[in-house]
Formats: structure tokens, C-alpha cells, sequence
């Protein structure tokens, strides 16, 4: 059966609550555009348009969007809580929209994304489940509990259950603007077949008490700057704990790295990258206060990577504890 339309358009309202509906087999159960103040709760917006398992647009614009529960565009100040939108593509998806609590929802079983930003600016998303997002089998395809994209800034994201998705948080920008200064705290993007959190081509964002284990990468922060990761738990992924490639500036402190199947912490660069030839730098990370054990070769490995500080962590049971290899020179080892 072919899913399309909205089962409830609100355009240019404000203050109008929707509670207590069952909204199934339309393209999105809810479409809001140019809103403020609405409250959407205790609803069941499941089984709504889905797609084929092909590989995942992040930065899909509006008028391509894969189907879902709700859909904002150009929403504020709006409370969505306690709603259930599961089996399609996305539970939540947020284009434009901004200062909204997103809560206590259940986005699980999805087959792009739990709940999606895209160019969406200070939201807070607490304690939802957004596990099991999963697509294209152990690839992920670009699926994710939490996607947040294409300028999508100053967020808070706390306390979600994410496990088992594509990623468990992501956070893309590769080929579109930064997301930057958001702060993840208390969510647990585990056993993911990628990585348990990524967060690419930004500045500024704050990884704090999250738990990461049991996927190929804990942390990926490829071409990002001035990352704060503090109080995480990132151990039993299958390569390295965090990959952090081509970075800047970045703090990993009071982490417990342990069991990696590579390394605790990788600090990498290709000097042949041709992508982003303005970008061929890896320098001035902190890593300190960490306690980094038992991986696999190295608990710190730095390749090619300059004016970085590797101080007052506890080592134990890694093959080498620290070790620089190619043009990696300058750096405080203490």
C-alpha cells in the first residue's frame, strides 16, 4: 500500500495541542509549518511511509524527505512528548525549527533515523528511545538514533537510549554547513556497527558521561576542532575507542578507554588528502586525566600529528602506551 499524505496539517498556528490520536499509513502522521507553542503528546504515529534499505541522504532537503511520524518545518518553542513513532523511516524530523523539547518519546525501530535536525537550533531531546534504527543490514547506511545536520547548533541531547542503530548518535557535515556547540550527555550509543558517536566537520561540540561500547568505533571525529569528550565509558569496540582524524584542538579527559580491539585513542592524518587539501593538519590535543588500559596495541597512537599533550593518565595493560609514528613531532608525552 502506497503511504502518502498528512493525517494532521497545522500551517501558521500557534498554541494548538494534538494528544491521544492514532495515525498510521500516510506519508508523515503530522505535518507542522510556521507554528509556535504547540504540544504535541501520548500519541501513536507509527507505521507511516518507509523505504527501501538503499543508502541514506543526510542532508535531504524538505522536498525530498523519507516519511515518518512528525515532521517540523519552521517550528518554535513546541513541547512533542511521550509519542510513539515507530516502523517507517524517521519518528521525528525537524527542518528549520527551533527551542523545542523533545521528550520521553518512543523513536525505536526506525529505518533512517530516530529523531532527525537538519539547520534546527537549540533544541533539547531528552530521554527518548531511539534504539534499533537500523538499515541495510550491518552497514548502517547512514541510519542513526539521532542526526543532527546542516548547521544544526547549540542543542542539547541527554539521557537517550540510541543502542543498536546505524550509529548511535550522528552528527554529518561533510558536505553541508557545521553543527556546532551542541552538547551529548548521559546517552548510550552502543553496539552499533559503526560508531557508537560521530561528529564530523565542527567545532566546538561536548561529549560528556555518555556511554560507547560494543561497536567499531566508540568516538569518530574526523575534521572536527576543539571537541571536548569528558566522563565517557568507552570500551569493547572492535578498532579504536576514539578515531579522531585530520582534528584540532580537541580535550579528551576523565575517560575510562578500555579493551579496544586497536587502539584506545587514535590521532590520525593522510597527507594525501585531496578532499579537503585546507584541512591536512592533526595538532593540539589534550589528552589527560584518562584512565587507559588493556587495548589492543596502543592506548594513545599519534600519526603524523604535532603540538599535543598526552599527560597525568593511568596506563595499564596495552601493548604500548603511547606511540608517534610518521611526521608526529613537538608533542608533550608525561
Amino acid at each position: 500500500m502506497r503511504k502518502a499524505g498528512f493525517g494532521i496539517v497545522l500551517r501558521g498556528r500557534t498554541s494548538v495541542t494534538i494528544r491521544n490520536f492514532v495515525i498510521r499509513n500516510f506519508f508523515y502522521a503530522i505535518f507542522a509549518e510556521d507554528c509556535t507553542e504547540l504540544v504535541i503528546e501520548d500519541n501513536d504515529l507509527s507505521d507511516n511511509a518507509g523505504s527501501d534499505g538503499t543508502f541514506l541522504d543526510i542532508n535531504q532537503p524538505l522536498a525530498a524527505t523519507c516519511g515518518g511520524g512528525i515532521l517540523f518545518h519552521r517550528v518554535t518553542g513546541s513541547v512533542v512528548r511521550r509519542n510513539v513513532a515507530s516502523r517507517q523511516d524517521v519518528g521525528i524530523n525537524l527542518y528549520d525549527s527551533h527551542r523545542t523539547l523533545i521528550q520521553d518519546n518512543d523513536v525505536s525501530h526506525n529505518t533512517a533515523w530516530g529523531i532527525r535536525l537538519f539547520a534546527s537550533r537549540e533544541n533539547r531531546i531528552e530521554r527518548n528511545q531511539a534504539h534499533h534504527v537500523n538499515r541495510c543490514g550491518g552497514t548502517g547506511c547512514d541510519a542513526a538514533g539521532i542526526l543532527l545536520t546542516s548547521g544544526s547548533h547549540r542543542n542539547a541531547v541527554i539521557g537517550n537510549d540510541l543502542r543498536y542503530s546505524g550509529d548511535g548518535f550522528f552528527l554529518g557535515n561533510q558536505f553541508s554547513p557545521p553543527s556546532d556547540e551542541n552538547l551529548v550527555e548521559g546517552n548510550d550509543g552502543s553496539y552499533s556497527p559503526n560508531n557508537a558517536f560521530e561528529a564530523t566537520f565542527s567545532t566546538g561540540n561536548v561529549f560528556r558521561n555518555n556511554i560507547a561500547t560494543h561497536s567499531n568505533y566508540g568516538f569518530w571525529l574526523g575534521f572536527s576542532r576543539e571537541t571536548i569528550l569528558e566522563g565517557n565509558v568507552i570500551a569493547y569496540n572492535r578498532t579504536d575507542g576514539i578515531n579522531w582524524e585530520h582534528g584540532q584542538g580537541g580535550v579528551i579527559r576523565d575517560n575510562l578507554i578500555t579493551r579496544n580491539g586497536r587502539h584506545g585513542i587514535a590521532f590520525t592524518l593522510d597527507p594525501a588528502n585531496r578532499d579537503f587539501p585546507d584541512r591536512v593538519t592533526s595538532e593540539r590535543h589534550l589528552v589527560t586525566g584518562n584512565t587507559i588500559r588493556n587495548n589492543a596495541r596502543c592506548g594513545v597512537y599519534l600519526l603524523h600529528t604535532t603540538d599535543s599533550t598526552v599527560t597525568d593518565n593511568v596506563f595499564a595493560g596495552n601493548r604500548r602506551d603511547v606511540c608517534t609514528e610518521g611526521r608526529s613531532a613537538r608533542n608533550r608525552i608525561a
